[in-house]
């Protein structure tokens, strides 16, 4: 099931990934160890996808935290606004992902939403690599209409 969610300001710590296509899946896994190793005392972790700006794909692997938390040494923190998500869960192997994603995709076309090119996956946990994972792509920013 597809849903259309809103969040408020989200803030996520962690650790910035940029590679190409090739070398992303390496890297993103080890930027998940340096993560975990944090031991930081969340469960609530999270990977949020950014528009690509100089032509490698761009994660930020971390955790959910509050503005004003500390920035653990070679970490970064994202504030993410307020905003509007499409949502679906994904249940099963970590290679599945790209397929719940994809669901979203062809749903925001096949219904004219313009995406602001964010994805988030929630459900990420050390030592498992299967489990559910909540999916979100954020709509882009409409203007009301004026009536």
């Amino acid at each position: 099931m597809i849903e259309t969610v809103s969040f408020p300001e989200l803030t996520i710590i962690g650790c910035m990934v940029e590679a190409s296509g090739d070398e992303l899946p390496a890297a993103v896994a080890a930027a998940w160890e340096r993560v975990f190793a944090a031991d930081v005392g969340t469960a609530a972790y999270a990977a949020v996808s950014l528009p690509d700006e100089t032509g490698l794909r761009r994660r930020l692997v971390g955790f959910m935290a509050a503005r004003a938390s500390e920035i653990p040494d070679g970490m970064v923190r994202l504030d993410l606004d307020a905003g509007r998500y499409l949502r679906t869960a994904q249940d099963g192997p970590q290679a599945a992902i790209a397929e719940g994603f994809a669901r979203l995709h062809a749903h925001a076309a096949a219904n004219g939403l313009t995406l602001s090119g964010i994805a988030l996956d929630f459900g990420h946990r050390p030592g498992q690599q299967d489990g559910r994972h909540e999916l979100h792509l954020a709509l882009a920013p409409q203007l009301p209409a004026l009536g």
